[in-house]
């Protein structure tokens, strides 16, 4: 079995040097294909799948709270510690709760004009739901959180510019008890320069407590919160508990209030949250209600290209038409030649398939320094690229998975089988007295 896939490996390498341009246009109209096709596809990997340093994605919730009164419409809100400490984290379909909110501020290399960083203000648990990569150090730990001590975590590109060779260095009078290697801008959640407690500074504090459109509303702040489910749990698992927990809550603001307020809180999950899909349903209509155009349009990718890639091996066929004539009348069969005919297309097809891979990496990783992609497709990073003084590549999972590397092949495969199934067929039927005339 081997034996055969090597001599119609050296069969059809054979078969593209003796036919080089045919090849290089085959190659060339295939790559700009799946280049299209793959652009679409990693873009949805970056924004859907568990890729460091989001490794939780798939179990991550993000909630925020509308509030509805008889004086206030509606108020959309984040939460305050005593929400995370006193409702979340004494849930039992809740891992983790973590919060957080995003600054930018300057720092002062030596010998350098100043510049701005993105910091992110956090708690601990903020590093158990985010998988970085320490170079040197560890996070901040939670008896630095609760006791707001001085310290922070930074990238290895913020440590080279402010000269900090190892873990004990300090920056604004913070301690740095961590160094993480740089996160790509397109994890958009975890991305920053610095990361601080947000317990080290009062004023923090205060910032993150106050809501000044309900300042009697306790659970209201400031604080981005996310929510890391058990094992085995689901979205609607926590709903169902966080449910009367909210009654009660709401029940109490209106006694001390005397109004009638309406609290509602929005958990959704890491699909609903990066498309802006609104609120949750039934989640399998609408993934497949998002997925059909997007399918559709990377069929049509795919279908232009096969179109005149199928002219180009109809051409190639007519020319091959005395050698299928003497090998149907040597006993080959129409079917054995029909799946060479394919293979050997296939072999071009993969290798226009790898290039095009190659390109759509390229064309993500340019683009994503663009205003415009980035506003488009991943709207919360547009302030992080202004304010961000370094800037990491794309992770390799990012480009690479084994499932990118399947949709790929299948793409590969439909579009081989579209631009030289038609064509082959049409000339294998051909009477083989045809085919040997043509030979004159």
């Amino acid at each position: 079995m081997l034996s055969k896939f090597f001599l119609f490996l050296r069969h059809a390498i054979a078969l593209v040097r003796a036919d080089k341009l045919f090849s290089t246009i085959y190659i060339a109209g295939t790559a700009v294909a799946i280049a299209s096709a793959m652009v679409v596809v990693i873009v949805l990997n970056i924004k859907l799948t568990d890729i460091k340093p989001e490794v939780n994605r798939s179990r991550t919730l993000y909630l925020n709270m509308r509030f509805k009164s008889e004086n206030v419409r509606s108020i959309y809100t984040e939460f305050s510690t005593l929400a995370l400490d006193s409702c979340f984290r004494k849930m039992r379909s809740v891992e983790l709760a973590t919060g957080f909110y995003n600054t930018s501020q300057s720092i002062y290399p030596k010998g350098e004009n100043p510049c701005y960083v993105a910091a992110k203000w956090c708690d601990h648990e903020f590093f158990r739901l985010y998988d970085f990569t320490f170079v040197d150090g560890r996070p901040f730990s939670e008896k630095e959180f609760r006791n707001g001590e001085r310290v922070c975590v930074v990238t290895e590109n913020v440590a080279k510019k402010l000269q900090i060779k190892e873990n004990g260095g300090t920056l604004n009078l913070y301690h740095v008890v961590g160094i993480i290697k740089p996160v790509c801008t397109l994890s958009e959640n975890a991305v920053a320069d610095i990361f601080y407690p947000y317990t080290s500074e009062p004023s923090r504090q205060e910032y993150i407590e106050h809501n000044s459109m309900l300042p009697m509303v306790t659970y209201a702040g400031s604080l981005t919160t996310r929510i890391l489910l058990r094992e085995g749990y689901t979205r609607q698992d926590f709903l169902n508990e966080a449910e009367p927990l909210f009654k009660f809550y709401c029940n109490q603001i209106n006694i001390q209030t005397g109004e009638n307020i309406e609290c509602e809180l929005s958990a959704r999950s890491n699909f609903f949250q990066q498309f802006r899909l609104g609120e949750e349903g039934s989640d399998a209509v609408v993934k497949t209600i998002f997925y059909i155009p997007i399918t559709l349009l990377i069929l049509i990718f795919l279908l232009l290209p096969a179109i005149n890639l199928s002219g180009l091996v109809s051409n190639r066929m007519e020319s091959r038409l005395p050698e299928m004539g003497i090998r149907k009348a040597f006993g080959a069969k129409r079917s054995t030649l029909l799946r060479e005919v394919i293979n050997e297309n296939l072999v071009l097809t993969l290798c226009g398939g790898a290039v095009g891979w190659v390109i759509s990496w390229f064309f993500v990783n340019i683009l994503r320094n663009s205003t415009v992609f980035m506003t488009v497709l991943f709207q919360n990073q547009t302030e992080r690229q202004a304010n961000a003084i370094t800037d990491a590549g794309m992770e390799f999972a990012m480009f690479f998975t084994p499932k990118l590397f399947l949709i790929c092949f299948l793409c590969c495969v439909v579009l081989n089988l579209m631009a030289a199934l038609i064509p082959a067929w049409r000339t294998l039927n051909n009477p083989i007295v045809e085919s040997l005339n043509q030979k004159r």
